[in-house]
């Protein structure tokens, strides 16, 4: 099974854009400052730093489960503390670690992550100022005035706040990227809602003609039948209007199986079809020739396959003005094969205009992935083979 692609997997890419622009303006602050001229020792530790927040920022474990991503924000808060405590340049980077927790855990978990972060930077801090203090007093009673480098300390303050902006537009563009996403996917949302409307009702009219369509359309021959025979024949007339009640109970029956099947009630393709051909031999004088031996299919296919075969035998009644009907069929491992066949009038398919039955027909092996192609010629007669995947 295909688990759903978390909704934060599409932001990795621009946080870690974000990250990066936060990382350059740690490096370039700490760069630009005095303290590593008086503590040169701790420049490489400072690349080595650097580097490994770099590294972190590849992987945005927002897929992965709780458990890693806790692991992940506490190790880059372990490492961001130390560095702190190294009197390196990472504040910034400490709120962002913030912001992007709200991505990785749960609120309970950022707010005390948040609280716990505040408490340990402020008790650095504390535990730092004194040895700050008396290294500045140390420096002036020196001489060194490069405590009072007003260029530097410009520097630095601009290029804080050039990060600090940086940080709040990046992640305020990612916000309004997720805002316009989401608005997107509302109107696709509504648009998929109204396609699903729409094929309702082609479902519906198909559903209409190719069930009720058929029994009415035989039921309409019979009363016709009846009427001629009232006078001249009043027993062959009563057949008749006997023949028309089992063909108005075949409609209930046709309106009954396709809410069974529409359900996912059990439906017997084969007897369902057998039934189908059995009845036609009753009403018409037509030879039905039927070879089908299908094997077991899903509701829905069972279902269109029925429609398909009842459709395609009402056409044969209504147009085709045949003698003989061949229905089989063939299955192969990957497929099932349809043809019915008929030795009735034929058409020219290049001239002759597609009526509804048949472009419902074709509407319906497109639902199930398949193939439709029909043959006929005048005076010829007409196959229609189908071809749909067993799975």
């Amino acid at each position: 099974m295909t688990m759903p692609k978390h909704p934060f997997v599409s932001l990795r890419q621009p946080t870690r854009y974000v990250e990066w622009l936060v990382l350059l303006a740690c490096l370039c602050s700490g760069l630009f400052s005095t303290y590593f001229r008086n503590h040169p020792q701790l420049l490489p530790i400072f690349w080595l730093y650097v580097g490994g927040f770099f590294a972190l920022s590849w992987w945005f474990p927002v897929d992965r489960p709780l458990w890693q991503r806790r692991l992940y924000i506490a190790v880059e808060i372990s490492l961001l503390l130390l560095a702190l405590s190294l009197r390196l340049w990472f504040d910034l980077l400490m709120y962002f670690l913030l912001t992007k927790s709200c991505f990785l855990l749960p609120r309970r978990d950022v707010v005390l992550s948040a609280i716990g972060l505040g408490i340990a930077s402020t008790m650095l801090n504390a535990w730092i100022l004194p040895e700050r203090i008396a290294s500045v007093i140390a420096q002036i009673q020196s001489g060194d005035t490069s405590v009072y480098n007003v260029k530097a300390i410009t520097v630095v303050n601009a290029i804080n706040y050039a990060g600090a902006s940086l940080f709040a537009i990046g992640f305020g563009l990612v916000f309004v990227a997720v805002l316009h996403s989401r608005q997107r996917a509302e109107a696709l949302a509504q648009q998929v809602e109204i396609q699903a409307a729409t094929l309702e009702r082609t479902r519906i009219a198909r559903e209409i003609h190719d069930s009720l369509g058929h029994s009415l359309t035989t039921l309409d021959v019979q009363l016709e039948l009846a009427e001629r025979l009232s006078q001249r024949d009043p027993t062959a007339s009563q057949a008749a209007v006997a023949i028309a009640h089992q063909l108005a109970q075949q409609g209930l029956q046709d309106v009954r199986r396709s809410v069974q099947t529409l359900r996912q009630g059990e439906f017997d393709l084969n007897q369902a079809v057998l039934n189908l051909v059995s009845q036609m031999r009753q009403h018409q004088p037509l030879q039905v020739h039927c070879n089908l031996e299908l094997p077991k299919l899903t509701s829905q296919q069972s279902h269109q396959l029925y429609c398909i075969i009842q459709e395609g035998l009402t056409n044969v009644q209504k147009h085709a003005q045949a003698k003989r009907v061949n229905l089989s069929s063939t299955i192969t491992p990957t497929d099932i094969c349809l043809k019915l066949q008929d030795d009735g009038i034929g058409f020219n398919p290049a001239t002759t205009p597609i009526g509804f039955g048949l472009r419902g027909m074709q509407e319906r092996v497109q639902l199930l992935t398949g193939q439709f192609k029909i043959q006929s010629a005048v005076d010829q007669g007409t196959s229609i083979q189908i071809t749909i995947p067993r799975f």
